[in-house]
Parts: C-alpha cells; sequence; structure tokens
C-alpha cells in the first residue's frame, strides 16, 4: 500500500460511492481534481428526506437521501449529493459539487464547495472548506477552516518533513487544494488548515493552530507558549 493510498486515511468499506471515486486515484489527494465530473456523473436527483419551509434547494440538481434534512435558511446549489440522516442547519451555503456521506452535519455558517465528507463527520458551524476531503467520524471545532489557494496562486504542493529532518514535497497539479482529513480526527476551534495540508487518521489539533504539510497518523498538534508541539505514536 502506497503511503498516500486513499485507504491509508479513509475506510471506504461503507461507502461504495466515495469507493469508487477513488478506485483510479494513487495519492488520496488526486480525487480533488475528479470529484466534480464524478458527482455529475453518478448524481440521479431527487428529494427523499425534508426541505423546510424558507430553504432553498436548486431545483433537479440536488439528491437528498432518506432521513436528511435542510433546515429554513439554508441554501444549496447542486449538484450535491446529501446522504440518509445528514442535517444541512439553518445558515449554511453549499455551493454545489458536495458529496456527504450518512449521519453528518453540515452546521450554520458553515461553507462548502468541491467537496467530499464520509460517514458520521460534524463540519458543525462557522467552517469554510472546500477543494478536500473529510473522512470518516472526523469533528472540525467552531471557526476551523481550511485555506485552498496560496498567495502567490502556484501550484499547491504537499509538503513531507519526516522524522530524521528531510523534507520533499509532492506537486498536487492544482492551485485550489484545501486539505485531506483522515479518519476519526477531531480538529480544535479556530484552527486553520493551510493549501494542501494532509493530515492522517486519529490525530488531535488543538484549538488555534495554524497547521501545514503532512501530519502523520495518530499525532498530537497543540500550541505550547506560542509555538506548535507535534507528537506522534508512530
Amino acid at each position: 500500500m502506497h503511503e498516500f493510498s486513499p485507504v491509508a486515511f479513509f475506510d471506504l468499506a461503507e461507502t461504495p460511492e466515495a469507493a469508487r471515486l477513488f478506485k483510479a486515484v494513487r495519492c488520496v489527494w488526486e480525487a480533488v481534481a475528479v470529484l466534480p465530473a464524478y458527482i455529475e456523473r453518478i448524481i440521479e436527483p431527487a428529494i427523499l428526506g425534508e426541505v423546510e419551509e424558507g430553504a432553498w434547494v436548486e431545483p433537479g440538481r440536488v439528491r437528498l437521501e432518506e432521513g436528511a434534512r435542510v433546515e429554513r435558511g439554508a441554501v444549496v446549489r447542486g449538484p450535491t449529493i446529501i446522504g440518509r440522516n445528514t442535517v444541512v442547519r439553518s445558515g449554511a451555503y453549499v455551493r454545489g459539487h458536495l458529496l456527504v456521506g450518512a449521519d453528518c452535519l453540515i452546521g450554520s455558517g458553515t461553507e462548502t464547495r468541491q467537496l467530499l465528507v464520509l460517514n458520521h463527520s460534524n463540519i458543525p458551524h462557522r467552517n469554510f472548506l472546500a477543494t478536500s476531503l473529510v473522512g470518516n467520524r472526523v469533528n472540525l471545532g467552531g471557526a476551523t477552516d481550511a485555506a485552498n489557494v496560496l498567495l502567490s496562486g502556484k501550484e499547491v504542493e504537499v509538503r513531507i518533513t519526516r522524522a530524521d529532518g528531510t523534507t520533499s514535497s509532492y506537486p498536487t497539479g492544482m492551485t485550489k487544494f484545501g486539505a485531506v482529513i483522515g479518519d476519526d480526527t477531531k480538529l480544535g476551534g479556530q484552527t486553520l488548515l493551510q493549501p494542501g495540508t494532509v493530515i492522517g487518521k486519529r490525530c488531535r489539533i488543538y484549538p488555534q493552530c495554524a497547521i501545514s504539510g503532512y501530519v502523520p497518523h495518530d499525532s498530537v498538534v497543540k500550541l505550547t507558549t506560542g509555538n506548535l508541539s507535534r507528537t506522534s505514536r508512530i
């Protein structure tokens, strides 16, 4: 298994739609670029869940599965697929090309575009996530965002710093790429993910951290006297 293969970051057994997205992908972040076309190809628009009065869901461009709910005041543009029992709360703005799994939460004041969210994950309030991938059972604290464009406008690269201090970079071919967040990772509030951030499984990112590059699986990242402190169990 390649170090950055999709299965290293996500359990895809319960999400066959997402598994097909990653079928031809070698590095996990490559799925970001192909996500819009993939959603457009597989979507079968239907409103099987609840759209509250006062919500706006783009006609003929959204699939809302059974048990899912779009609350009053939310805006959902397509193409978008919203899984079973997922809630899009009042004030959320879905800008299209969202594929979200079952039992998830897209919260008030949250803005998304070109985003994959797997099952049981929460993006609860005042978050911005675009051109990104979010795994299973991920939780973002309030006002945690993923920047997706460099100030230079150049191609985003994934920067890797090894335990021995050596560094390397992976070109992504994208000028807009936010983050990959692996399964069971939790991020505290007011965290900023810089363009090209890749976070492994089971990580804990404490509040108010600015994260960039690759964070290995099982890492803990926190601010200590104004500086980032990173520990890892691998």
